[in-house]
């Protein structure tokens, strides 16, 4: 136990405290798995809070098997060399690029705290696994052009969060079970920068569940 880096840790968890009191929880994991790295004493706050927020991720989208390609994930390198997170100025990651890599389990919340430098720009997480509810907390990523998270199996509403990503160019979320209307506010990104929006919308298809108007959707699957 680090009482003092769990302390700092839920200063910057707004919503989702409850999460690192749970000893079974992936919050609390990553904080021992922190608490431990080796390197602990060399890690500023701005980069434990962004290993803390990918850790979170890592755990929760490997509940049964691990990810096809894992290299340096969980490990005490610099977090710019795991694969498929790029950065900017050898510190903050402007990407996570992860598709069809057999990622499972649930997007966390914390993984708005591995975009804290606010440089991330594009995820793409196709082709993978990941179920459960899309999270209001990707609507904190607000310098991302590219959101790609289509062939997974998430469900429920589409967050309206997601309207305040106002320099999206492209969200695909498409071959999913998401239901539901397309927010509004998503929808008024069309008249900016978005210029992709492709969902499972097609009014002839009757496992389709989501609703969107011709003038906010580009593609209907």
């Amino acid at each position: 136990e680090n009482p003092e880096l769990k302390t700092f840790l839920l200063s910057h968890m707004d919503g989702f405290e409850d999460s690192l009191s749970d000893v079974d929880s992936y919050a609390y994991k990553a904080y021992l798995w922190l608490a431990n790295t080796r390197n602990y004493e060399e890690l500023i706050p701005f980069n434990k809070l962004q290993r803390f927020g990918l850790v979170c991720f890592y755990i929760s989208t490997t509940p049964d098997l691990d990810w096809k390609i894992s290299n340096r994930w969980k490990t005490h390198e610099d977090e710019c060399g795991w694969f498929g997170i790029s950065c900017a100025d050898g510190e903050t990651v402007t990407e996570i690029s992860l598709p069809n890599n057999r990622l499972s389990g649930v997007l966390p919340p914390e993984i708005a705290l591995a975009g804290i430098g606010g440089k991330i720009g594009k995820i793409n997480l196709s082709g993978n696994n990941i179920r459960g509810k899309l999270l209001p907390q990707l609507g904190t990523f607000k310098n991302i052009e590219i959101l790609d998270l289509r062939a997974n199996d998430f469900t429920g509403a589409i967050p309206s969060e997601l309207g305040h990503l106002t320099k999206l160019t492209s969200l695909k979320l498409h071959a999913n079970e998401l239901i539901g209307e397309m927010p509004t506010e998503l929808c008024a990104l069309r008249s900016s920068d978005l210029v992709e929006l492709i969902a499972d919308c097609d009014p002839n298809d009757p496992i389709d569940e989501v609703t969107c108007a011709d003038t906010c959707c580009t593609e209907c699957y």
